[in-house]
């Protein structure tokens, strides 16, 4: 018990509990603000949230170059821990969007040390920018209701007042901060004195951790017996078991955006109804043949004839990002993969529209075909629907295998596959609350093939460029030599080129450039320096090669090639190149910096 509210005259009127008022053991309205979805957005220095926006990089105002802005933020994605649950879209602007309340305004601080100008957006600006349905995303992530069930210890039942009630709510805090991760809030909002079932509103700063209390209470609920974290030398009379979780859900705050401002479908227009597209049911859109070898097939599975167990999920909207992705597998079939990898398009940071996932149950697959296959996508500006198949590499191993010496490990965290624990794995390690969390992705085994993956990856990408060395252009050339022989290479270097759509990406002060360098080098034309347009095309990617280094989506700050959550350098301390300015760093600002955005004294961080 915190203390009592005196009276005129002195007497004791209604006592609070962490900070509530009660009459009896029912609780009073909590004061707004407690909650980060109720903060206001129009007051900078209180307001926080899980979104950012860059409004200004080192380059000048955001807005104008797309892969200059990109490339300015992800270079520090690649250097910060804190980056490491962060996804990224472009909107005239850098988006940002965080797992963690407290990362969010870690990334803020080491954006601003930099010179980026960048602040926190409310859930409504992010959609808005995303072109996302207003309506779609949840006001009260990060946020749970959580009913526990209330008995005594013996068949003595002594009178539960508030000081039993204030151990209550440190228990519940002390349990899911143990189980699941940091909690910002524990508020109690109702009671049922007869059946003894307390009801609470908490927050998590992690969404993937309310996601995961969730999930995890719902099929393992909490013993006291079992799970009782407080010191047992304090003898409460009482015990308390989970009684059922499932995310918050009420009434918007008075303050909410989605209150005040128009709402806005997934197409961009003005709304006044919900819309919920059709969501068919018995229907298969898939664009492959009823017999296809890939398809995914209900009754093969049942009668245990086909027990492939990695799927290949198309049709994925472009701006879904791996978090949200992982919030959905969590709701459908939460425990059972162990392996999600969404590709992504690194020069825009959307996803290509399709990802694999590796179950350790079948029932997974299962769940997929029965809730996600042919479903819509709620929310997201896509008429198609959800299509199921099975990869071409099948099983965890070979999926890591495939991964840990490849180049994508060195992008931002958001770019690589991740691992998670399953259900069995976290009982045989007697840590059931640990499900669903990431896990280290294995180290490099293969150093020559991952040095030959990142010079690929260096010269020209992880995916083709469509400037000067496209497809048309290498399937044009006609040699009898073999490519890449000293008498190739003066054959290419004499071959004019025979499709404009190679110089795309050529601009105009380039093209002179090109011209009066090849000039100087062979001479003048007959009456003039050489059109660029006649400039032999092996003559042009020497120059290009000469005066821009390096692809511009080449990986130049390696990163950690390593899991989530371990600090450790791109190599090992055995390797000779090793850099300690590859570690990955928390930011140099600590924690206390953000302290006063809190509205209720210090974050609890």
């Amino acid at each position: 018990m915190d203390g009592r509210d005196r009276g005129a005259g002195g007497q004791s009127t209604q006592p609070i509990v962490n900070g509530i008022r009660y009459v009896g053991l029912t609780p009073q309205p909590y004061p707004l603000g407690t909650f980060s979805n109720e903060l206001e957005s129009t007051n900078p220095d209180t307001f926080v949230s899980r979104y950012l926006f860059v409004s200004h990089v080192l380059l000048g105002h955001a807005g104008y170059d797309m892969e200059a802005e990109i490339n300015d933020v992800v270079a520090r994605l690649k250097m910060y821990r804190t980056f490491l649950n962060t996804s990224l879209f472009y909107s005239d602007g850098v988006y940002l969007r965080f797992d963690d309340l407290g990362d969010a305004c870690d990334g803020v601080a080491i954006f601003q040390n930099e010179g980026f100008q960048i602040r926190h957006i409310d859930s409504y600006d992010f959609a808005r920018a995303k072109t996302q349905d207003t309506m779609s995303i949840n006001e009260f992530e990060g946020q749970i209701r959580l009913t526990v069930h209330v008995t005594p210890t013996d068949q003595y039942q002594p009178t539960f007042d508030l000081r039993d009630l204030a151990w209550l709510n440190q228990d519940i805090t002390d349990f899911l901060m143990v189980s699941f991760g940091s909690v910002k809030t524990t508020v109690h909002v109702d009671t049922d004195q007869v059946a003894m079932l307390f009801t609470y509103r908490i927050e998590f700063h992690s969404v993937d951790a309310a996601n995961r209390a969730v999930a995890s209470i719902n099929s393992y609920p909490r013993n006291d017996v079992h799970e009782a974290v407080t010191d047992m030398l304090f003898q409460n009379p009482y015990q308390w078991s989970t009684f059922s979780a499932a995310g918050w859900n009420g009434p918007r705050a008075p303050n909410s955006p989605h209150r005040h401002k128009v709402r806005y479908d997934d197409m961009g227009r003005m709304t006044s109804f919900p819309h919920q597209p059709p969501t068919p049911t018995g229907q298969n859109n898939s664009s492959h043949p009823a017999e296809s070898h890939n398809r995914v097939r209900r009754d093969p599975i049942l009668k245990g004839e086909d027990v492939r167990t990695t799927i290949m999920l198309r049709n994925i909207p472009n701006k879904l990002d791996w978090m949200a992705l992982k919030t959905l597998l969590d709701r459908v079939c939460f425990g059972l993969y162990d392996f999600l990898y969404l590709r992504i398009d690194f020069k825009t940071c959307n996803n290509v529209g399709y990802a694999f996932i590796n179950f350790v149950d079948l029932d997974g697959v299962i769940a997929m075909l029965d809730k996600v296959e042919s479903r819509s996508w709620r929310g997201f500006k896509s008429n198609k629907f959800a299509e199921i198949s099975y990869a071409t590499i099948q099983g965890k191993d070979a999926l890591i295998q495939k991964f840990r010496n490849s180049s994508v490990m060195a992008e931002s965290p958001f770019c690589r596959p991740h691992l998670f624990l399953t259900y069995a794995d976290a009982f045989k390690e007697n840590q059931p609350r640990n499900t669903g969390t990431l896990q280290d992705f294995p180290q490099p085994d293969n150093w020559s093939k991952l040095q030959r993956s990142l010079n690929s990856a260096r010269a020209v990408g992880l995916f083709p460029p469509s400037g000067i060395v496209n497809a048309n252009i290498q399937r044009s050339m006609v040699s009898a030599y073999d490519r890449g022989t000293p008498r190739d290479l003066v054959h290419t270097m004499q071959t004019y080129r025979q499709n404009d759509s190679s110089d795309q990406g050529i601009s105009q002060y380039e093209r002179r450039q090109c011209e009066a360098w090849y000039a100087t080098r062979l001479g003048l034309g007959r009456n003039s320096e050489v059109n660029f347009d006649e400039i032999p095309y092996g003559s042009v990617q020497q120059f290009l090669a000469m005066t821009r280094g390096p692809h511009h989506r080449a990986a130049h700050n390696l990163g950690p090639i390593g899991p989530p959550r371990t600090i450790q350098g791109f190599f090992n301390a055995q390797n000779p190149n090793y850099n300690p300015g590859m570690m990955v760093a928390r930011p140099s600002v600590p924690r206390g910096h953000f302290r006063g955005a809190w509205p209720h004294g210090p974050a609890p961080y």
